[in-house]
């Protein structure tokens, strides 16, 4: 299909990527229609097309993640991921309209061919076939054009601000710029039977917002506030709502200007939020952002899980506005079509784009369409998403010769920055890339030269061209796919967590045990050059051990899909995982007791605790302690590992610097560059693809996994775990 993407310096392209498959509570929609968002897409290009300087300027968070990247991770590490994130070409669009042809598990409320507006950036793109959340489609009435209905995300932003604003019927409320969000929010205004002041620094825009019906419209210059007072006798609007965007705060002073004694002003665009106190407190003035629109907007668990907020408590979610503009136009009340500029082929996208950051005389005054064309029959043209049948079941280990065929499942960025390049350098050939969004899948061909991409993860497993399956999904997908993989014949490279239940680790380690295909988990420290020269050393004491592993992980939002117990599992399912693997690679013995304590942000389930400590204890005696921490100062080396076995001890640094110390003396080794083991992990199991033996017996994968989850089950439990053997 066809979608439009752009990189981080502004280029706009239409490429042909998969289609995306269509997730629980979603329904898969055949485009028609998409609309370009004159005031949210231009900032976003005109972003793009600035120096990395300019950027570092306007974006200032941005810039400090990236010097705390460096002082973790190296200059060099950090300058390719930034580079490939400059170069990385991205979906574009949250508003469109079309027909949909497939419906997902637990989506309620749609038939396949109904006519629907779609909303959500990531969802709603400017592509041929979309996937969005229930929760982010409305029905389109009859006798509403999909032409003017691909606008119901965009009214709806008006809306919201409108709403804010607390509008009654007979208010005056002023409009602070024309552009398309303006000219929506005056014609909802004046369906609610407000009397509208109009503003805009452009004299087209004025003239627009006249003929529109506004009953007043003035060119914002430095008589505007006058003027308005008069027309108002003196008195001022009761609301403002600012649609303008502004790289100064002159539309809020202006806002200010003309509110009335306790007025009400709403920001709706893009403006500079820099209020002097002064005009403020001496008119009470209320101010208020409005946030895109309307409620469940960034709630994952309205718009991904679909869980509605009651009408009772929430009037007018973000859905029930986009209904509420669809209804308003299949009623006669709102026209939107003659809001629409133009309307361009998808293929001719970048010429849209280049109008739309272009002179401001050539940029439109309207909305920018662009056309995927007639919609086909879907019987004609069907969208295959269902899993191919798996060939039978066999024990004897599949023959494979060199070169190892690689098919990759989820091109995200921790497969593209470490993995993808392991496996090319150590000699495999990347034959096929599937699974995440079809522009990811994509742009990873063109990266690093995969062969061929696969329209779905379960084609990419069926596929006979395909040796082994590198998985690097979330989490949460991790235990169904490596057992398709095995029970499709196929070797398995899983990026860790395996499991994040224990029924899912039992039925992976099943079909591993009738599979005779290796299986690896992505524990890569136990193959770094240090960490196994730390594990040498102190095994020549012959006896017990304890050893500290001090991780400082630094923070993730709280909203992170990591946190997450259905999808990431939580941080020490999901990471803490390689800290338990490392240590218990230097213990050389299974782990039989875990107890686990942590605090962490109050807002996240016990499981998903950032800030915790794990004793673990084995069977030969070793114990293992290890202090995974959030919180801190980034500036802090992530990682930190203590060991004491008999007369000697070592410390390794952040896989840079190792101290050996023992009765005769101390020796010392450093690297340049930080080495965990990931080229090394994938080569060993590359050579174990080849000669049968796995790189980390099963068994020990299984310890591993258990004693992670006993971790979780004793943070939420507050009890120790024993593992049985």
């Amino acid at each position: 299909m066809k979608q439009v993407l752009q990189d981080r310096s502004g280029l706009t392209v239409v490429r042909d990527v998969p289609p995306p498959t269509c997730g629980r509570g979603a329904v898969l929609v055949r485009n028609s229609f998409s609309a370009i968002s004159s005031g949210t897409e231009r900032a976003r290009a005109a972003l793009s097309q600035k120096s990395l300087l300019a950027k570092a300027r306007e974006r200032p968070d941005l810039a400090r993640q990236v010097l705390d990247r460096a002082r973790r991770e190296g200059i060099r590490a950090t300058h390719q991921t930034v580079k490939r994130k400059l170069t990385e070409a991205t979906p574009v669009g949250y508003s469109s309209a079309g027909e949909i042809v497939e419906l997902g598990p637990e989506a309620f409320g749609f038939e396949i061919g109904d006519r629907v507006a779609c909303a959500g950036g990531g969802h709603a793109n400017h592509a041929e076939i979309v996937s969005v959340p229930t929760n982010l489609c409305a029905k389109v009435p009859d006798g509403v054009s999909l032409e003017a209905a691909s606008l119901t995300t965009v009214a709806s932003i008006a809306m919201h601000g409108i709403r804010l604003a607390d509008v009654r019927i007979g208010d005056r409320i002023a409009v602070v710029g024309s552009g398309l969000v303006g000219q929506l929010a005056l014609r909802l205004l004046q369906a609610g039977g407000a009397e509208v002041v109009a503003l805009d620094i452009d004299p087209k825009r004025v003239e627009g917002a006249r003929l529109a019906g506004a009953a007043h419209s003035f060119v914002a210059d430095d008589e505007v506030v006058g003027r308005v007072l008069q027309a108002t006798g003196g008195v001022g609007v009761d609301a403002v709502v600012v649609t303008a965007a502004a790289p100064s705060n002159e539309p809020l002073l202006a806002a200010a200007a003309i509110a009335r004694d306790r007025g009400r002003i709403v920001l709706v665009g893009d403006v500079p939020i820099d209020f002097p106190r002064a005009p403020l407190y001496e008119k009470e003035l209320s101010f208020r952002v409005s946030r895109s629109y309307g409620p469940g907007r960034y709630d994952r668990e309205y718009e991904e899980r679909g869980l509605d907020y009651p009408i009772g408590y929430v009037r007018w979610t973000e859905k029930r506005n986009m209904e509420a503009i669809l209804e308003l136009q299949a009623s006669g009340r709102l026209r939107l079509d003659d809001l629409i500029d133009a309307i361009v082929p998808v293929e001719e996208a970048a010429r849209a784009y280049e109008r739309l950051v272009g002179p401001p005389e050539e940029r439109p005054q309207g909305a920018l369409l662009l056309d995927y064309g007639p919609t086909a029959d879907v019987s004609e043209e069907p969208i295959q998403h269902e899993a191919p049948l798996l060939r039978a079941r066999s024990t004897a280990r599949p023959a494979v010769t060199l070169p190892v065929r690689i098919g990759l499942i989820g091109p995200g960025s921790f497969a593209l920055r470490m993995l993808v390049p392991a496996f090319a350098r150590a000699g495999a050939r990347l034959e096929l890339v599937g699974g995440g969004s079809g522009p990811s899948a994509e742009s990873a061909r063109r990266e690093f030269d995969f062969a061929r991409i696969a329209p779905t993860a379960e084609a990419l497993i069926e596929d006979e061209a395909v040796d082994a399956v590198v998985i690097a999904t979330r989490h949460s997908t991790h235990a169904d796919l490596t057992m398709r993989a095995l029970e499709a014949g196929k070797h398995v490279f899983c990026e860790k967590p395996l499991a994040l239940t224990r029924d899912e680790l039992d039925a992976v380690l099943s079909a591993a045990a009738r599979a005779g295909s290796i299986l690896a988990v992505g524990f890569n420290r136990r193959f770094s050059p240090m960490l196994k020269e730390l594990r040498n050393f102190v095994a020549a004491a012959d006896g017990a051990l304890s050893s500290s592993y001090r991780v400082s992980a630094g923070r993730l939002g709280a909203d992170h899909w990591t946190h997450d117990l259905d999808q990431g599992g939580g941080r020490l399912l999901g990471e803490a995982c390689h800290f338990i693997d490392s240590v218990t690679f230097l213990a050389a013995a299974p782990v039989e007791r875990v107890y686990a304590v942590g605090y962490g942000a109050p807002e996240l389930p016990v499981q998903a605790r950032d800030n915790v400590a794990i004793q673990l204890t084995y069977s030969n005696g070793s114990i293992g302690t290890i202090l995974y921490a959030s919180d801190g100062s980034t500036r802090v080396p992530k990682e930190r590992i203590e060991v004491f076995a008999g007369d000697r001890t070592a410390i390794l640094d952040d896989y840079r610097a190792l101290q050996l110390f023992e009765p005769s003396g101390k020796r010392e080794a450093s690297e340049k560059r930080q080495e965990k083991g990931h080229q090394q992990e994938v080569e060993s199991f590359l050579r174990a693809v080849v000669d049968g033996e796995p790189p980390v017996p099963v068994q020990e994968l299984a310890n591993v996994s258990l004693a992670t989850l006993a971790a979780v089950e004793s943070l939420r439990t507050g009890r120790p775990v024993r593992l049985s053997r």
